[in-house]
């Protein structure tokens, strides 16, 4: 049923004076951040996928497992190695392309005609904001999800988590993002990765975090600390940088590592993400999240724009309708490549009360 609010024909009236009203012809936008993580900076991409495409294997060859010898040694020492002989061996992963944001919008003709504003450009920009804040909260999700899983099976089997913990009473947080970058140093030997290399990272981090690097620079009003004053200047976390202007939330690189802040927003949504043992996670899941390192080698992501939006004659009467039909979807093959940071107050979701409780991610209508 329609609805109208009609106001006053006497309205506005200053003193029993009628006074002008006009409708601005320009709107107001909503201002989003773009997709943080780049082909070869956090994970890897492939876009235009294919319409008829849901799911694509990937094939990794396992490393040889075996070892060196000495000629003439008493083990093994013989002309021929007395090892058995080796197979190729390879190990499967796979990537769903079925995240998606197609719920149709309808543009009136009467709307357009009611309203002095380009409506079907306004309406297609709203929409492309959405579908980059689900893209990046869903990419979020995917990442850290499977980090805590990783953990809580390596803690649950003797091992150690790879979190690295950040106490803002006593530490640093540069010193911190530099642990957490010596970690990817160290590869993950398991899976035949010696070091995750430099030019491949980056860090997705709060504002707060920003806030705190700024913050430490040390003595920033010395008489001749320019570059600290410089940071303070650009608001980056390296003295030679200008800050995005491309609301992507960069704004400085550490150790070779773009660091990129990512809004509250974001971090909401990708907690409506998460779910576990059926339900959606509680809104606080990543509170205690500060930030997280990623490599490319870790995560690849797809997106499928054939046919991303297609316009049609509405059906309800005079109007347009527009049918989007993007696809993407988010695999993470090295959990080891992503360094969650986290307060000395977190603890790991996926590991209550000391059992491994997997966190799986759903779209946000899909819970």
């Amino acid at each position: 049923m329609g609805t109208a609010t009609n106001s006053s024909f006497s309205a506005p009236k200053v003193n029993s004076q009628a006074v002008a009203r006009y409708l601005s012809a320009t709107i107001l936008q909503n201002v989003v951040q773009n997709l943080f993580h780049r082909p070869g900076r956090g994970l890897n991409q492939s876009v235009d996928l294919g319409e008829n495409l849901y799911e694509i294997r990937v094939i990794r060859q396992l490393p040889f497992q075996q070892k060196s010898r000495r000629i003439g040694a008493t083990t093994d020492g013989d002309w021929f190695s007395s090892q058995t002989a080796e197979l190729p061996r390879s190990q499967e992963y796979g990537l769903r392309v079925n995240f998606t944001l197609d719920t149709p919008f309808i543009v009136p003709t009467h709307t357009s005609e009611f309203v002095p504003l380009n409506l079907l450009n306004s309406s297609m920009q709203q929409y492309m904001n959405l579908l980059m804040q689900n893209i990046n909260a869903t990419t979020i999700a995917v990442q850290l999800a499977s980090s805590f899983n990783y953990n809580a099976n390596a803690v649950d089997g003797g091992g150690t988590a790879n979190f690295v913990v950040y106490n803002s009473a006593s530490d640093t947080f540069l010193d911190k993002f530099l642990e957490a970058s010596v970690q990817l140093d160290d590869g993950d030997v398991d899976n035949g990765i010696d070091a995750f290399p430099a030019d491949g990272r980056i860090a997705l981090v709060r504002s707060s975090a920003r806030l705190e690097l700024l913050q430490s620079a040390k003595s920033v009003l010395e008489i001749g600390n320019w570059k600290a004053q410089d940071m303070l200047v650009f608001g980056t976390a390296s003295p030679e940088t200008k800050r995005n202007t491309l609301n992507d939330g960069y704004f400085g690189t550490i150790d070779n590592t773009p660091i990129m802040m990512v809004a509250e927003a974001i971090w909401k949504l990708a907690v409506k993400h998460l779910v576990q043992s059926g339900a959606q996670m509680a809104a606080n899941t990543l509170d205690e999240v500060v930030g997280y390192l990623s490599h490319s080698m870790s995560t690849v992501r797809g997106i499928g724009l054939q046919n991303y939006v297609k316009v049609i004659d509405a059906q309800e009467g005079a109007g347009i309708k527009m049918q989007p039909a993007p696809r993407w979807g988010t695999e993470v093959f090295y959990p080891k490549g992503i360094v969650p940071i986290v307060t000395d107050l977190f603890a790991n979701p996926a590991y209550p009360a000391s059992v491994v409780t997997e966190i799986t991610v759903e779209g946000e209508n899909s819970i």
